[in-house]
Parts: structure tokens; C-alpha cells; sequence
């Protein structure tokens, strides 16, 4: 038997094929029948069978998809949560939400956005709903102090670090937030599009003069940056602001704590995007009321999945969030005394 990935499908050496419900299905009319339903607790009978969403299963999304499946499948009886990896993160997640053949996934809330409004890269409104927001992450937007660049008008000129072609970060640097600062790439900069490993050592070596890479706060590229170099910390001005939520209505501003890195005295205020979760906005009221209050009573289990989780609370559920919240999980934040 050989998995075909593309398609999810398990193809058997017959002519025929059939999807993994299609087998949990059969499994579990199978062991039922056989009185060993019991010793596969993951088979619950009548149990219904969900999937929760992530990306790679190099990244922080996969493990705490797991944790938090693991953590619904416990606490809410007749259902059954598997994480998987998906390659395509969060375009995949939504696509396949609005296909119903996964319910619950994580996004970036600009691919929630255009899912939900039917925008580009999608060609009709998702069948999607938000979930609730989890942690931020930062363009963080850095030059070389020997370059003497202390505000974004400064960058005029410079070799900038963007991120690779084609990239959510790329596209919000060239497309977004340098241009509503009057600054146009291949006019005003060079936008050096390569991987922020790549960038982290050309700006240790002095190949480039600044960058800007969508990350959380303290990541260790960024500190070894700034262990081996002086650099100036980049603040967007007010000015733009309106223009970049025209452009992007998801993008919201954020300060990156004072002391974050190594030479960082002040706090710099920074375009910011939340890493949400999200889920088909078919789902069960009831489901989802039990669903999120397993998830927000077991924080800490999740946190060891990935500890970028720790920034996870429910006073921040709705932050940076740029769709409506499913009212199942809205329910169960109203009664934590949280609103919109």
C-alpha cells in the first residue's frame, strides 16, 4: 500500500482508492465488530473524524497542531483531532477548510483576510471563520550603523534584504511597506531577495546595508546580528501608517520591547501581523465552545509543543484577528470577559 500525497489518498494494489475517513470508517465498523473497539481509543466509535492544519513539519505550526488535536480529543467526547503537515501552509489550510476536508488550521492573518474575502491568491470567499489570534510577528527592519541610516528615508539607496521571491514577507516589503514610505524597489533601494540565513551573514560581513524579515521578537538571527555588528533599529513613521492598512488591512503596529537585542535601548514600533488560527465556518456552535475552552485550559501543555505558544492568552485572542470569530469560540471568550 503506498500513500499518494497529493491527493491524501491511501490506493491500495486494486483499481480503486479511498480517503483516510473513508478508512477510519471502515476501521472502525471493523473493530467494532470484532468487540476490540476498545483498544484503539483513537477510534472511538461514532467519534468524528477532524483535521487540524498546520505547515512543514520544520516549523513551530506542526507540533502545536498536535498538542492542541491531542488536547480537544481529550476533553471534548465525540470527536477525534489528527494534525497533519501541509506543504502549502496557509493557502493549503484554507482551501482545504472551504473543501471541507479539514476543520481547523493555522494561517497568517493576511491569508485569512483574502480567504475570507474571496482576494487574491483565491478565486471565491472561503467558507472560513477565525479562530482566535495566538502571536505576533514583527518586520523587523534593521541597518548597519556605519551606514548611518536612522530613519526609513535614510534607506535610500541601500542594498536591502526583502526575502526570497514571492514570499508573504518579500511581497510586504516591496509592495507595502516600503512603498507607502515613498520608497520603490529598484528605484529608490535594491531589494536583495534571498533567505534570511543568507542575510544574517551578509549583513555581519557588510554585503548588504539593512534588512527586514517577518519574525517573531527575539528570534537568534536577529541576535547574532546584533552580537556582531551595531546596528540601528528602523521605525516606520506615522505617515505611512494609513497606507499600508489601505494596502493591507491585516497588517497592525506593534512595539518590539526595548532590549529585545543587543543595542536596542528603545522601544521601535513596527508593522506586525498575527499568527491566527482559524477554522470552517460550518463547524458546530457546540463543537467550538469546547473545542477553545480545552485549548485556553491547557496553555501550558501546548506551550511545550513550541514555546512561541507562551505568547498565547485570551486577553489577546482578537487581536490583529482581521476576520469574525466563529460564535462558538466567541461564546466562550465572552464568558472570560473578552470582546471584540
Amino acid at each position: 500500500m503506498k500513500k499518494n500525497r497529493r491527493k491524501n489518498r491511501i490506493i491500495t494494489s486494486g483499481d480503486g482508492g479511498f480517503t483516510r475517513r473513508d478508512f477510519i470508517k471502515t476501521a472502525t465498523t471493523s473493530l467494532a465488530a470484532a468487540g476490540l473497539l476498545g483498544s484503539f481509543p483513537g477510534l472511538a466509535f461514532g467519534a468524528k473524524e477532524y483535521t487540524f492544519g498546520s505547515a512543514s513539519s520544520a516549523g513551530s505550526w506542526y507540533p502545536l497542531a498536535v498538542a492542541m488535536s491531542k488536547i480537544i480529543s481529550d476533553n471534548v467526547p465525540g470527536y477525534h483531532v489528527t494534525g497533519t503537515t501541509t506543504p502549502g501552509a496557509s493557502r493549503e489550510n484554507i482551501m482545504r477548510m472551504d473543501r471541507r476536508e479539514m476543520e481547523l488550521a493555522w494561517s497568517t492573518a493576511n491569508f485569512l483576510y483574502k480567504g475570507y474575502e474571496g482576494l487574491d491568491p483565491f478565486k471565491s470567499k472561503q467558507d472560513v471563520l477565525g479562530w482566535f489570534s495566538a502571536y505576533t510577528g514583527i518586520f523587523t527592519i534593521v541597518a548597519r550603523a556605519d551606514t548611518g541610516a536612522k530613519t526609513m528615508s535614510d534607506l535610500k539607496g541601500l542594498k536591502i534584504g526583502t526575502s526570497t521571491p514571492g514570499s508573504m514577507t518579500q511581497l510586504g516589503n516591496d509592495e507595502v511597506i516600503f512603498p507607502a514610505h515613498g520608497l520603490i524597489p529598484g528605484k529608490d533601494y535594491q531589494s536583495e531577495k534571498i533567505q534570511f540565513t543568507d542575510a544574517v551573514q551578509k549583513m555581519i560581513d557588510g554585503h548588504i546595508d539593512a534588512c527586514s524579515y517577518f519574525m517573531g521578537a527575539g528570534v537568534p538571527g536577529y541576535n547574532r546580528m546584533a552580537d556582531s555588528t551595531k546596528l540601528n533599529f528602523i521605525p516606520i513613521e506615522d505617515s505611512a501608517k494609513p497606507k499600508i492598512q489601505e494596502k493591507e488591512p491585516s497588517f497592525y503596529f506593534c512595539n518590539l520591547p526595548a532590549g529585545t537585542y543587543r543595542g536596542q535601548k528603545e522601544a521601535v514600533e513596527y508593522v506586525c501581523l498575527a499568527y491566527t488560527t482559524c477554522c470552517g465556518a460550518y463547524l458546530d456552535d457546540e463543537f467550538m465552545y469546547k473545542a477553545t475552552k480545552a485549548v485556553f485550559e491547557n496553555l501550558d501543555f501546548i506551550t511545550n509543543a513550541s514555546a512561541v505558544f507562551k505568547e498565547t492568552t485570551i486577553d489577546g485572542v482578537y487581536d490583529g484577528m482581521p476576520v469574525p470569530v466563529h460564535p462558538g469560540a466567541a461564546k466562550y471568550y465572552k464568558e472570560r470577559g473578552v470582546t471584540p
